[in-house]
């Protein structure tokens, strides 16, 4: 069975307003009368004021609306980041003297090539603008430049200054605009967004991004991998969904397997890459890093449970054969009943006649063994060019049969595989080609029920595998 994903973009998702933070000096607190403490920006304030890194007013206030400037902008950048403000080299900027407010600060900036004034002027008494926030951002947290990444911001004109530097907040997250369609490049930074700000890039610090255009993808989605998906190891934010980047936020240490997808447009082709992600706590901060890695190194196996009702027989023991009829050896498999439920795995993807036998009777299956994020799985199928089913198979006695349309936006020229017939109160399923099919069944009763059925061809025989989907789950099932 050639099994696939239900893939959705989400290319329109509603971008919320930017944020970015922070502070200029006075008393230190840990609250402020003005600031709400359950929001994003009011915890990145208090988280700030709490390391001491920005402080509020004498009346207990932060003023978070207000305006901050380019010296007191440095301050908060530095003192984030950690820089020694202390054995500076004078950067020499004309309006910038040592002795100056924040001069540590502004010099170990300039120091680290952070940031580099205009014609000699650091003009630290300026309001400090959007654009040159996400400049300074971008710098002092060593991001890497994602010029490639779309976005939906109007009025940054492509190719100017502070083009690559807001499309690199943006595809990490940082920044999501004032508005759905504009920066406001030029606009004034609040004392409140340098806070989120800070603290988003600071996280992203911390995180690790996926590139869509690293793989020569348009764009790219995440899933987790393995039997136990990691979903306390980490994770990504949802909207993040066929993006340009993917952002991998670290939850607590540990190990996790991640799968990317990328979709190129031209060939409409999907390609997968496979990642550890290692989750450890680096300087007192978890820090989440990504290793590439081949699949079939890691790959996870997941045994095929038949119950006592799925053969006529309890098996004791089981033959294996490849399609050009070569037998697996022991080491290739695993095989095992107990309490009267057997389990075997196959260990290498691929196509494979299974025969179950109690030494009296046997049946031979068609195993179909393939990876999926991570994790090997078999499909198994019974050979017989026909499936019947009467009402004790699907607790109603079928009166009509019709097809759901299977055709999405990847597979358009989607024809049903398979041909149904209702006869005497049975109903006789039979195939016409390869592929899945999925059957609405009515019946007197006027209760409905689904069947998906798909039929393959091994070794010139025909074999099927079905399901049976009750009403109340068939959304489910198709999305």
């Amino acid at each position: 069975m050639n099994t696939k994903r239900f893939y959705q973009y989400a290319l329109a998702a509603t971008l919320a307003t930017s944020a970015i933070v922070i502070a200029v000096p006075t008393s230190a607190a840990t609250t402020f009368t003005d600031v709400n403490a359950s929001t994003e920006e009011g915890k990145a304030i208090i988280n700030l004021a709490e390391r001491g890194i920005i402080s509020g007013y004498p009346d207990g206030t932060f003023k978070p609306a207000n305006a901050i400037t380019r010296t007191q902008a440095a301050k908060i950048l530095a003192g984030i980041l950690e820089l020694d403000t202390k054995n500076v080299t004078n950067p020499h900027f004309k309006d910038v003297k040592p002795g100056d407010e924040n001069y540590g600060a502004i010099a170990a900036l300039a120091n680290a090539g952070i940031i580099s004034g205009s014609n000699g002027y650091f003009n630290p008494t300026k309001n400090i603008t959007r654009g040159q926030m996400s400049k300074m951002i971008v710098r002092g947290f060593d991001l890497e430049i994602a010029e490639d990444t779309n976005i939906p911001f109007t009025d940054v004109v492509a190719g100017s200054e502070y083009e690559p530097y807001i499309q690199t907040l943006f595809a990490n997250n940082i920044t999501k605009g004032t508005t759905p369609t504009t920066f406001g490049t030029y606009s004034n930074v609040k004392r409140s967004q340098l806070a989120s700000f800070v603290v988003r890039a600071e996280n992203t610090k911390n995180s690790a991004t996926v590139y869509a255009k690293k793989y020569n993808q348009d764009y790219i989605f995440a899933s987790y991998g393995g039997i136990n998906p990691a979903e306390d190891v980490f994770t990504w934010d949802e909207e993040q969904d066929m993006t340009d980047a993917i952002t991998i936020k670290p939850l607590k240490e540990g190990t996790g397997k991640l799968v990317i997808t990328g979709f190129t447009e031209d060939s409409e082709d999907f390609v997968d890459v496979f990642f550890l992600v290692h989750v450890e706590t680096v300087n007192g901060k978890l820090q989440a890093t990504l290793e590439e890695v081949d699949e079939a190194d890691y790959l996870e196996n997941m045994p095929v449970t038949l119950l006592e009702g799925d053969l006529n027989f309890i098996p004791t023991d089981v033959s294996i054969k490849t399609a050009d009829g070569q037998a697996l050896t022991s080491d290739a498999y695993a095989f095992e009943v107990k309490d009267k439920v057997t389990t075997f795995a196959i260990f290498e993807n691929g196509e494979y006649t299974v025969t179950f036998t109690d030494g009296t009777l046997q049946q031979t299956m068609v195993a179909e063994v393939y990876s999926y994020d991570f994790v090997q799985m078999i499909d198994l199928y019974e050979i017989t060019n026909q499936v019947t089913f009467t009402a004790d198979d699907i607790a109603l006695e079928p009166t009509t049969v019709t097809f759901e349309d299977l055709s999405d936006e990847w597979n358009t020229d989607y024809k049903v595989p398979v041909k149904a017939t209702i006869q005497d109160g049975v109903l006789t399923v039979t195939p016409i080609s390869e592929g899945p099919a999925l059957l609405k069944v009515t019946g007197k009763n006027g209760k409905t029920t689904y069947i998906y059925i798909e039929f393959m061809k091994f070794a010139g025989e025909w074999a099927s595998f079905h399901e049976f989907i009750d009403a109340d789950e068939f959304e489910d099932f198709i999305n």
